[in-house]
């Protein structure tokens, strides 16, 4: 087994940071929270399968290679292609490109700045007021995190200025290009103003013939009071890419934020921690995931909702598809701190496994410190129900019609919250896509 503190990559890592040009890494006011998380990140090393938030998802398999922080050039003519195909059909939406965790104005098309705020991170991360963003009390320990602390360099900043319904989404595209292997460590900054509302799409693509590449990004997110934000992530990445994602959203009074994520078959390792602080009253928070694994992939979601003040509404549906070797984990936990009266908190997971040899972890949680509130959670793995099967085969539905049919049924919470149709209609044709093969194999 690796040794996390010796593995080649930490090896490499330590060594890049502490021979950093002067003022690379130390810049600026951040200079301290820098050097701070990459102490902690040296003394503690990568996350292991000892750490309880880690138990199920062993990093070692992935740590054993070294990869380079320095991008090669890019052709242009394969950025074009790849943002074409990338791009959601028949959405009427905003575009924000950004190649290799820079803003690529040249290839965006943005709104006016009066409806919308778009600059590279760089440009306001030694500013007073992000101060306040590089030190996050939630994340306090995360390895992770530190390391994207103590490394990043590009990024974006997005925001909705006070009182702007934005007129259409915003589809953001991230292009990575790597020809050898790489680690990429973007960092984000999205804040809502009051009275705002936004609707944001998230996906990435990588570009090149790497062997593997690593991405470790982080995204801040703060909804300011009766703002509005709607973010949706897709990952339908390539088999060589590891995605590490750390999601943190701050809540003020009346706010509304709906996540959605998609985890679709492809790259080996997806771990996404989602973390929403409901900093404030009257909030409502809607979690929706759908996850489809299959080959030898780990996908892992971890939430946390932190319920702070009284009359808060969460409500949390992750669903999963299991197929072939596929191995999932589900860790959702639910905070409720004595203040928070009349929290009305609901969490549900379910998994469906399709192979006798995928695997799923689910562990749903709830911590409740307040006495007068509504909460509740559940769990259920399973398989095909063989009376619903056997009802659509006695119907004259074939059998491989009869189990796409079951398995539409059972992602239909999830996808029936999708509002755009044009977003639902690209979602759902991924998943057909991606299940078609896969489902072929077991009928």
């Amino acid at each position: 087994m690796v040794n996390q503190l010796t593995a080649p990559f930490y090896n490499q890592l330590i060594t890049e940071f502490e021979n950093a040009p002067k003022g690379e890494n130390t810049n600026g006011d951040l200079s301290k929270s820098r050097e701070d998380a990459f102490e902690l990140f040296k003394a503690k090393g990568f996350p292991t399968s000892k750490d309880e938030d880690w138990k199920f998802t062993n990093l070692t398999p992935f740590l054993t290679d070294t990869f380079s922080l320095t991008t090669g050039n890019t052709d242009q003519q394969d950025v074009k292609k790849a943002i074409t195909a990338a791009t959601i059909p028949g959405l009427d939406a905003w575009l924000l490109v950004l190649l290799n965790g820079k803003i690529q104005f040249d290839l965006s098309v943005l709104p006016e700045a009066d409806q919308l705020i778009v600059l590279p991170l760089e440009s306001v991360i030694n500013t007073e007021s992000y101060k306040d963003y590089i030190t996050c009390k939630e994340a306090e320990g995360n390895r992770m995190y530190a390391l994207n602390t103590a490394f990043f360099t590009d990024g974006y900043f997005l925001e909705v200025p006070k009182n702007v319904v934005l007129d259409k989404p915003v589809q953001i595209i991230h292009l990575y290009t790597a020809t050898e292997n790489m680690l990429f460590q973007p960092r984000h900054l999205i804040v809502v103003n009051e009275n705002a509302k936004a609707e944001l799409i998230d996906s990435a693509v990588t570009l090149g013939n790497a062997q593997r590449v690593l991405m470790n990004s982080v995204t801040q997110v703060t909804v300011k009071e009766n703002a509005n934000l709607i973010q949706y992530v897709i990952q339908d990445n390539a088999a060589e890419d590891r995605l590490i994602n750390y999601n943190h959203i701050t809540q003020e009074r009346n706010s509304r934020y709906d996540n959605f994520m998609f985890n679709l078959p492809g790259a080996e390792l997806i771990r996404n921690n989602l973390e929403i602080v409901l900093n404030g009253t009257a909030t409502e928070t809607h979690l929706l995931g759908l996850y489809l694994v299959a080959g030898h992939q780990l996908t892992d979601n971890h939430t946390a909702i932190h319920h702070r003040f009284p009359h808060c509404d969460s409500n949390e549906i992750y669903k999963g598809v299991l197929l072939d070797k596929g191995k999932a984990v589900f860790n959702g936990k639910v905070f409720v701190e004595r203040p928070a009266q009349k929290t009305n908190a609901f969490q549900q997971n379910n998994n469906l496994l399709l192979s006798d040899k995928a695997q799923v972890f689910a562990k749903p949680q709830l911590e409740i410190f307040a006495d007068d509130v509504k909460c509740s959670h559940g769990c259920t793995v399973g398989q095909f129900d063989p009376e619903s099967l056997f009802y659509l085969r006695s119907r004259g539905i074939s059998e491989e019609s009869s189990r796409k049919l079951l398995v539409e049924a059972f992602m239909f919470d999830v996808t029936q919250k999708i509002e755009n149709e044009a977003i639902k209609d690209f979602v759902q044709s991924l998943i057909y896509k991606k299940m078609e093969n896969s489902l072929a194999t077991i009928i």
